[in-house]
């Protein structure tokens, strides 16, 4: 399980592009110790071969610490428990500098007539090279994560992105559905009409033509304009209204306000009017009746569509049926997706009534 953790950590340290990082990295580093050998020329201090032997166990110190702390301390990271991934890299530092220590004395026994002579004192040593194998650390650390963070900013833009595209996708699959879901409810109703060989049959099929057109080829935006919306509201309550006789169901629409270049969704509101003649209308006993007001601003839309239940609504129409169908899940989704905090919509079942009560931000 641990080999299985350090291979995925390797894998993720090197992953994708990041390896051009550390050879670009460890590159700059070989170069800024060459000009340190180079100056080391000019004004010897102490041999060119012990120089150029100390700075190459300090390349390697760099290394194996850099690496250790990669793959071995990292994983150990839990933000819980903090204590174990610190204590595990002071502990590492000191390791590493320990290991310079002894490969400079290990260079010295190499060179026995140095002049002058280093100080070889252990603990002098300690920190003599500690507070440069820390900045050379930070720096590789901070560039690693630097690359990490870059990446990770990538990775968030691109499931955005991904994220953007599938609730589009999705927007224009619910707005799909609205079409088929009210050609079935009109074909149910001109069929209901052909078997009582109504006169309206006709008509109704015509006002559906002028209905389908604007369904099919004016709704492929994803905004169209708030006064052609209300046109096309007004057409499926004319077309109802062939239905119904006036003293079979009363239907009212009042809008206030100036409607002039608002945009809106297109077929948001002809679910709700379906749902209305749909449950409103059927099994009543007595008149029924439809009342729909609409109040217009510059920034937005109050929406009130109240019709009257049906007297055995308790025993045949429970409100889950009312409140939930699949074109009332269709819609409450589209507000979702394409009025995300721009809208509050409750429908509600009361003692004569079902309402439905919608405000849009535009």
């Amino acid at each position: 399980m641990a080999s299985l953790t350090i291979k995925n950590q390797i894998s993720s340290v090197f992953k994708g592009k990041k390896w051009r990082l550390h050879v670009i990295y460890w590159t700059l580093l070989a170069v800024v110790f060459y000009f340190q050998y180079k100056a080391a020329l000019v004004a010897p201090k102490y041999p060119l071969a012990y120089t150029m032997e100390v700075s190459l166990s300090r390349f390697l110190t760099l290394i194996l610490l850099c690496y250790s702390f990669l793959f071995f301390v990292m994983p150990l990271y839990r933000p819980k428990k903090l204590i174990y991934f610190w204590i595990s890299l002071i502990l590492l530092v000191f390791l590493a500098d320990c290991l310079q220590v002894v490969f400079v004395k290990l260079i010295l026994l190499q060179f026995p007539s140095l002049n002058p002579i280093p100080d070889t004192a252990f603990l002098s040593m300690l920190g003599k090279y500690i507070f440069a194998l820390i900045a050379l650390f930070s720096f590789f650390i901070a560039a690693f994560y630097f690359q990490d963070i870059y990446d990770r900013q990538r990775e968030i833009q691109v499931l955005a992105k991904f994220k953007t595209e599938k609730i589009a996708l999705e927007s224009s699959f619910l707005k799909s559905q609205v079409n088929p879901h009210f050609l079935f409810n009109t074909l149910n109703n001109i069929y209901a009409l052909s078997l009582k060989k109504s006169e309206q049959t006709a008509v109704i099929i015509e006002r559906l033509e002028s209905l389908l057109h604007y369904m099919l080829f004016e709704c492929k935006a994803d905004l169209v304009l708030l006064a052609q919306e209300f046109t096309f509201t007004n057409s499926y309550i004319a077309l109802e209204k062939l239905r119904h006789r006036d003293d079979q169901c009363t239907v009212t629409m009042n809008v206030e306000g100036e409607v002039k270049d608002q945009y809106i969704a297109p077929l948001l509101l002809i679910n709700f009017l379906e749902n209305a003649f749909k449950h409103g209308t059927k099994a009543s006993f007595g008149k029924s009746w439809i009342n729909m007001d609409i109040k217009v601003s510059a920034g937005g839309l109050h929406f009130l569509l109240q019709n009257s239940k049906p007297l055995q609504v308790s025993l045949t129409q429970p409100i889950s049926e009312y409140t939930g169908g699949i074109g009332l899940k269709n819609v409450k989704r589209r507000l979702e997706i394409l009025y995300p905090g721009k809208h509050t919509l409750s429908i509600t079942e009361k003692k004569d009534r079902f309402e439905v009560d919608l405000t849009l931000s535009f």
